[in-house]
């Protein structure tokens, strides 16, 4: 087996679990939606678009932890940039 494989088990309620090398890989926290997709080579599993965040939004929250920063401040800087980031993408 590749190290690019990973072997879960299926669940009687039909989950499986996302190894924690991809999730970390792929920034997939608890709560995060994932998405399914019936592919010709199989079931393709990627981090749902609902649950991506900005790069310029995460570089706030990680430039608050480094700096400490307030709850306060970082919710009323990520409300100015997502409405820049809005503004650019749509």
């Amino acid at each position: 087996m590749s190290e690019n494989a990973f072997i879960c088990k299926v669940t009687k309620a039909g989950t499986i679990t996302i190894p924690k090398k991809l999730r970390s890989k792929y920034h997939i926290k608890v709560g995060d939606m994932v998405k399914y997709t019936d592919t010709n080579d199989g079931i393709k599993i990627v981090p749902s678009e609902l649950s991506i965040v900005s790069p310029r939004i995460k570089a706030i929250w990680d430039e608050a932890d480094k700096k400490k920063i307030s709850i306060h401040e970082i919710v009323e800087t990520v409300k100015e940039v997502r409405k820049q980031v809005y503004n650019e993408e749509y």
